[in-house]
């Protein structure tokens, strides 16, 4: 429920959700397992559908309707919430233990441990570009499994 509000039907919400995975996909670097996975896909797609909506005003676009887009979220932890977030992260989890060794250790010091480049690439005992390319080949298969489908499914829309 976070894109819906921003989306004038049900087409542009899917466009909406397109561009938020890319964005998540291409941040995931700067997830740092603060706060749970879901919370900060969510926080980035709402950010990703106010810019969207900011330059579709600036273009002389139509207005979006926005429900209740702009209301605080509640800050009390929920338990129904907290145990979705569990079920979320053991998801995330088993997906990342589906890569290969060297991609989810790229995987792990580049955007959970939040090392820079060089860092990774020397912890993984390969060229600057080499890390990047393991980095980018995890994502690329993390995108294309299942548990991480669900999660976008399920906590984005």
């Amino acid at each position: 429920m976070a894109i819906r509000p921003y989306a004038r039907d049900d087409d542009h919400a899917d466009d909406l959700l397109q561009d938020c995975w890319q964005v998540i996909l291409e941040r995931l670097h700067r997830y740092g397992g603060r706060g749970s996975f879901v919370g900060w896909a969510i926080a980035v797609s709402k950010n990703v559908c106010r810019m969207r909506l900011r330059q579709a005003k600036r273009a002389g676009g139509r207005e979006v309707g926005l429900l209740d887009a702009e209301e605080p979220a509640d800050s009390a932890p929920n338990p129904e919430e907290a145990f979705v977030a569990r079920q979320r992260r053991e998801a995330l989890y088993r997906a990342l233990g589906k890569l290969p060794a060297r991609e989810r250790d790229a995987i792990v010091l580049r955007m959970l441990e939040e090392r820079d480049a060089a860092e990774t690439a020397e912890a993984l005992g390969v060229s600057g570009p080499a890390a990047r390319a393991l980095v980018a080949r995890a994502i690329f298969k993390l995108s294309r499994m299942e548990e991480i489908r669900r999660l976008a499914v399920d906590g984005l829309v």
